[in-house]
């Protein structure tokens, strides 16, 4: 019998009346205990910003300047990596061709700050056009090339020169293409 002594005092049945009169007694406090105390004015209205300090914006540091003789290891590494001598070229026409988009993306990242100019020289074949005038699309290869490294940010003075190799190239070449010097 003494097990089921707590469980009944547990049961014992709180009248609303009481428990309206702890809530009411309790609420008064809370009120009292969160209004603002006659010494603290209750501002109503907008809140002043004269002591606002804007936020300052961070510019993103520079990256150092590359030397002309560091870019040009790097764009030896850069056409070493994807096995070409140069940004490559379907023959006969000014469309990228094999790696040439990787190739070029990569040498926008390493010519974005290098210090001195950048040449472009690009080859045609003779005999690579119907009209026989390779010097045109040479030039319009390279036109091409400097306009995509412009775009990405490349601020050095970009040249270029046009080649019309004699010689169709081997098969292993890979296509024309655009060799770049650093200078």
């Amino acid at each position: 019998m003494r097990r089921w002594v707590p469980l009944t005092a547990g049961a014992l049945v709180v009248p609303a009346s009481v428990t309206a009169f702890g809530f009411a007694v309790h609420g008064e406090e809370l009120t009292r205990a969160l209004s603002p105390t006659p010494a603290e004015p209750v501002r109503s209205g907008p809140v002043p910003v004269a002591d606002f300090v804007a936020p300052l914006r961070m510019e993103p540091a520079a990256a150092p300047p590359v030397p002309a003789a560091v870019a040009q290891q790097a764009v030896r590494e850069v056409f070493a990596k994807h096995s070409v001598k140069g940004i490559t070229f379907a023959p006969g026409t000014s469309l990228l061709v094999g790696r040439g988009e990787d190739v070029r993306r990569s040498l926008a990242v390493v010519l974005r700050d290098v210090i001195g100019s950048v040449t472009l020289v690009s080859h045609a074949w003779n005999g690579e056009t119907a009209s026989h005038r390779c010097d045109l699309l040479a030039m319009e290869r390279a036109g091409l090339v400097r306009q995509y490294l412009a775009e990405q940010g490349v601020d050095s003075v970009i040249t270029t020169q046009v080649v019309v190799d004699p010689v169709w190239g081997p098969p292993s070449d890979g296509g024309p293409q655009v060799d770049v010097l650093v200078g």
